[in-house]
């Protein structure tokens, strides 16, 4: 069989919608300036090359776009067999919807927007678009990665307002363009950063129109419902409302206007935009239409008009949907996909007022930082929401809410809280947790951005008899830690492992919880961690994909036998807290050799050890009904560390042999090379002793005082110039790094406090060439929207 090698990213059954009169050929403009040099040596460039008419076969297609190859063997399934099918639905799609058959709509509806989707990557500037957010995609990698994300736009359209407009009262027509989905918004003219070849502006702002020709006569405009009902009093560059990408939701099949019928002068504004966003060809079955710009002499934001649709049309969408069960059951949906209704108490009112140099950010991000030290040089896109409570707010909220649940605010002591933790307390603290986090929180407007803080992602165990060696031991060191919240989230768990319907199986695990979070309660409440929650619990999608990638991923690394032994250890300890619970006849079943003074001394022994015990319940009931689930929780995992250091514009740090080979997976390669230019750096900040910790009052008291900051500005100044640094740094910068890095070592020495609780760790930094990636995280940060993210994370430390 011969193989199909001219891949034509406009399908042929497209191109035939804009032909005149059944003719097969098309006018054809390049649109690349022509450069000519004349004799005399004077190089001149020429607007276009002369459009000239060709077949449709020979119109956007080009050779081997989808073609891999393994050696010389050539495969072209992503031609036949995906495309093939592909486009045979979507040809149906298309001709149901130039149509006024409303069950041919429905019946057509979800591969219509699928097509649309994937028309929109599978062109060359698609594939530039997919390539320009990964390293180095070889040709294989590059379809598997086109074909992971074909639907990323689906949930956005559907929820928009479509209007399909007409051109058959024109005798100008519609264009087609080597990019049929174009994407506006007035904000970003062409020549902007945002529109710069292969970039469109974001589908979920507010102010972005999706553009679809269906053939010369009919056109396809997505408008955001926010935009579309305000168009003058809406922020084109905010984000709409619940701007997830990839999610459920249900829409009307049979909502499209279809009234407005174009005149020559709107149909030529709709050829200029077409024509502004193209890749580099055009086409049309008339020369002169090709040439927009010849009638219409307006700026970019004025074309705008000819996009909006009629507003006496809109009440055929927004609202709310409110769907009833068989059973009993319902579902609740509002205008903007939300399931739940809008959380206004978390919201924030806006700011009138002009903030002071010296005044807290609380008004703004909520950080309790200074504005001068916050926000204040900082564009909107560059911090975190000033629309909705902080990270820090809601934490400060919920240990507020805990206290006075657990009673402490009252007088209890924590052996009170042992004594009489009960399922109704257990139940208020979850259901708090989950009224501060609901399900459509959007955690990515709540995390820092990338800036010129020295921050980490930690992974690793998340209990208390294991972060304090590490995690914050560390926070002399550096900025920022990022540590991820223990408690289960009840909005994002079924009822049969949710705190809130069992909470009897979960008093173990919510007292260990606590105690963590009231241990770092201070670090938290001074900006020196950043206790956020699992942004998986937001997102189902995003939870789908990091599972499924590290099923497949945790094949090729098992935990070594120092880290087992660890983790042994803690399990024993569980095991051992759970044995004065037991009753006397339980342990004369287990030890029935035991004497009666045996016995009894036993007892006392376990009863002392769970008293000195301050993870341990002083119930002795507990593992009587349904026992306790305890989860150890070593997270986040390895994806979704990677990809919270790339959105927050972290480092990633460890004490987890585990995470740390997977990290080490993650150096970009050159070739099959990992490069570390920075090697003389790293081996000398390798070979040091640091002075950590233990304890948490006396680390909180020495970062409060003020003391290591030489050492966390020597990091912060490495850090940046490693972030700015692309290519190879020359031994002086590298040198004066150094002196600059032991001044900061030598103090950091002095005033660490000498005790008990005071030990030697040994660091070990890599930083590798074009720092750590992984092409799992690209897509996981394509699929939720993230705009405003590194490339990858620059540099990682292992604490031993």
């Amino acid at each position: 069989m011969s193989k199909t090698r001219d891949n034509h990213y406009v399908p042929q059954w497209y191109q035939h919608g804009f032909l005149l009169n059944n003719l097969n050929q098309l006018h054809y403009l390049d649109l690349i300036p022509v450069i000519e040099k004349l004799p005399n040596g004077r190089v001149i460039t020429k607007d276009y090359k002369k459009p000239n008419p060709r077949p449709k076969k020979l119109c956007f297609v080009e050779r081997d776009l989808y073609t891999t190859f393994l050696g010389d063997y050539i495969n072209d399934d992503v031609e036949r067999k995906l495309f093939g099918e592909i486009d045979d639905t979507g040809a149906e799609a298309v001709k149901a919807f130039i149509s006024e058959d409303m069950s041919e709509w429905h019946y057509n509806f979800s591969d219509f927007f699928s097509y649309i989707d994937t028309q929109k990557i599978r062109t060359p500037k698609g594939l530039h678009w997919i390539k320009k957010h990964y390293p180095d995609l070889s040709q294989v990698d590059l379809m598997i990665e086109m074909q992971a994300i074909r639907n990323l736009h689906c949930t956005i359209w559907t929820e928009s307002v479509r209007e399909i407009v007409s051109a058959k009262n024109s005798e100008i027509k519609f264009i087609l363009s080597d990019h049929p989905v174009t994407i506006y918004n007035y904000a970003f003219p062409p020549d902007c950063e945002q529109c710069a070849i292969p970039n469109d502006p974001s589908i979920a702002l507010k102010g972005t129109q999706t553009i679809f020709p269906l053939d010369m006569d009919h056109c396809l405009i997505l408008t955001n419902y926010e935009y579309a009902e305000s168009p003058e009093t809406e922020n084109p560059t905010e984000n709409r409302t619940n701007a997830r990408l990839i999610r459920n939701s249900i829409t009307r099949t049979d909502a499209f206007i279809r009234s407005r019928f174009l005149s020559e002068s709107d149909v030529h504004k709709m050829n200029l935009i077409i024509k502004q966003r193209a890749y580099r060809y055009i086409a049309a079955p008339k020369k002169d239409w090709l040439y927009p710009e010849k009638n219409i002499q307006l700026e970019w934001p004025e074309l705008r008009k000819v996009l909006l649709p009629p507003g006496d049309k809109l009440w055929q969408f927004g609202g709310e949907i409110i769907v009833g069960y068989k059973d009993g059951g319902s579902y609740y949906q509002d205008a903007f996909g939300r399931t739940v209704p809008e959380h206004k108490y978390l919201k924030k009112p806006k700011i009138n007022k002009k903030i002071g140099q010296n005044d807290l950010c609380g008004c703004g991000c909520g950080s309790g930082k200074k504005y001068k030290k916050c926000c204040r040089d900082k564009s909107e896109s560059e911090r975190p929401s000033w629309a909705e409570l902080s990270i820090r707010e809601r934490n400060i909220t919920f240990c507020n809410g805990v206290t006075d649940i657990l009673g402490l605010s009252k007088g209890k002591t924590w052996a009170d809280v042992r004594k009489e933790l009960s399922n109704e307390q257990v139940k208020e603290i979850h259901e708090l947790y989950g009224f501060l986090w609901p399900s459509d929180t959007d955690i990515f407007s709540l995390l820092p951005k990338p800036d010129k803080a020295l921050r980490a992602v930690y992974s690793g165990i998340i209990d208390p008899r294991v972060i304090s060696d590490y995690a914050i031991g560390l926070t002399s060191y550096f900025d920022e830690i990022i540590i991820q919240h223990p408690f289960i989230n009840p909005c994002s768990v079924k009822p049969d492992f949710s705190p809130v319907h069992s909470p009897h199986q979960f008093k173990q695990q919510t007292l260990k919880n606590v105690l963590l979070f009231f241990t770092l309660m201070p670090f938290i409440d001074a900006g020196f961690i950043n206790f956020i929650p699992d942004p998986c619990s937001f997102d189902s999608y995003l939870h789908n994909q990091m599972l499924n990638m590290a099923i497949e991923r945790s094949k090729n690394h098992k935990l070594g036998e120092k880290e087992e032994e660890l983790l042994k250890k803690l399990h024993r300890e569980d095991m051992q807290r759970a044995m004065p619970m037991v009753s006397t006849a339980q342990l004369c079943y287990a030890m029935p050799d035991l004497s009666p003074e045996e016995l009894e001394q036993a007892l006392q022994y376990l009863e002392k050890n769970r008293l000195d015990d301050p993870y341990a319940l002083l119930q002795n009931d507990s593992f009587y009904q349904d026992g306790q689930l305890l989860t150890f929780q070593m997270q986040p995992n390895f994806e979704m560390s990677l990809f919270i250091a790339q959105v927050s514009g972290a480092f990633l740090l460890t004490n987890s042999p585990y995470r740390w080979a997977e990290i080490k997976d993650s150096q970009n390669k050159q070739g099959n090379t990992i490069v570390h230019h920075w090697e003389d750096l790293s081996r000398f900040i390798n070979k040091l002793e640091y002075r950590i910790n233990a304890n948490p009052k006396e680390n909180f008291q020495l970062r409060v005082d003020g003391n290591f900051g030489s050492i966390r500005k020597a990091f912060r100044r490495m850090y940046s110039a490693i972030q700015n640094n692309k290519d190879i740094p020359n031994d002086i910068f590298i040198e004066r790094l150094k002196d600059e890095f032991i001044v900061g070592y030598e103090t950091s020495v002095k005033d660490a406090i000498k005790g008990r609780y005071c030990f030697s760790g040994k660091f070990t930094c890599l930083i590798p060439q074009g720092g750590f990636v992984h092409n799992n995280v690209q897509r996981m940060l394509l699929t939720c929207g993230s705009k405003n993210h590194l490339n990858s994370v620059p540099m990682a430390i292992f604490v031993e």
